[in-house]
């Protein structure tokens, strides 16, 4: 009985995990728009594989996990990047090569599509055949930056569209099939030397929902400290009442650089951590890796960001 009341609270958990990453990225559109910062995940890991031909990067997280990507032609420094190598990566859910209506049998000609990643006026680029089918409803379209959100049976994702898709007959509310690649990544380039360390204390409202209050200290690479107000992370775990985390931050040049909103990028970024750390990007280009000091507390956003300002 106590076996499978572990095993009941462990579901529930997952799946407030999931209905909320799909409120936060809903919510973080429509309050700061569809741009590269708000819907590309961030991801502070290690190289621990790079294959060469196909462009696949695997990256380790901080609990262990090895997570692979794929390196669109976006990422131009591709060649120059080694395992080894702790990276900042930024990335979407997947890049997609193939949005048709419902009904149109897309699964069954998923074997013979492919696209060329090259941009206009360049040579022929990578080759990129989705692996992966799904059968979703649109939620945002945005035509500037080739994005679909679509809301599929477990969660939402956050797709790059490729140029082969005429994302004019896609739209909002729209039942439709999507053949993408996972894990398509768009910027990776080495990790600067942090500039700054960060700790936090954050009291708990309720499960999942956000926070009443916090406070934390930011160290600069200068030895200086600024005390922090922080609102926006949130326990996804039963039982845990605080959150107590530690991060690193990079591409800061002042303190006051550190107030801007942080979003962890609609692509679900705190996934990349384990559930252990979570890593975010703010409008002045500012990362910040943050990791629970707890034992078992997993870190996430609340829908609106991390709002972190100086005292």
């Amino acid at each position: 009985m106590k076996v499978k009341m572990v095993r009941l609270a462990k579901l529930l958990a997952a799946m407030i995990v999931l209905q909320f990453l799909a409120i936060s990225v809903l919510a973080q559109a429509e309050e700061v728009g569809v741009t590269e910062v708000t819907v590309t995940a961030v991801a502070v890991n290690v190289i621990v594989k790079i294959d060469k031909d196909s462009r696949a990067i695997t990256l380790k997280n901080d609990e262990g996990g090895e997570l692979i990507f794929t390196a669109g032609p976006e990422v131009r420094n591709f060649d120059q990047l080694k395992r080894g190598d702790l990276v900042i990566m930024e990335y979407y859910s997947g890049l997609a090569i193939a949005l048709e209506p419902k009904g149109s049998g897309l699964e069954e000609r998923a074997s013979d599509l492919e696209v060329d990643r090259a941009k206009v006026g360049e040579k022929p680029g990578m080759k990129v055949t989705a692996s992966t089918y799904i059968l979703a409803e649109v939620t945002v379209v945005d035509l500037k930056y080739r994005v679909v959100f679509i809301e599929g049976p477990v969660n939402t994702l956050v797709l790059k569209v490729s140029d082969d898709v005429d994302l004019t007959q896609i739209e909002v509310g729209q039942e439709i099939e999507a053949l993408y690649t996972e894990s398509y990544a768009i910027s990776v380039v080495p990790a600067p030397k942090v500039s700054g360390t960060v700790t936090m204390k954050i009291k708990a409202v309720a499960l999942g929902i956000g926070v009443e209050w916090g406070e934390g200290t930011l160290t600069m690479y200068d030895g200086t400290s600024h005390d922090l107000k922080v609102r926006g992370l949130t326990l996804v775990d039963i039982g845990a009442s605080s959150i107590e985390a530690t991060g690193e931050v990079y591409n800061l040049v002042e303190a006051k650089d550190i107030e801007k909103r942080f979003v962890a990028g609609a692509a679900g970024a705190a996934l990349v951590g384990g559930g252990s750390a979570v890593a975010m990007k703010n409008g002045k280009g500012v990362v910040m890796k943050l990791k629970s000091a707890q034992k078992g507390v997993r870190l996430t956003l609340a829908a609106e960001g991390l709002k972190v300002t100086l005292k």
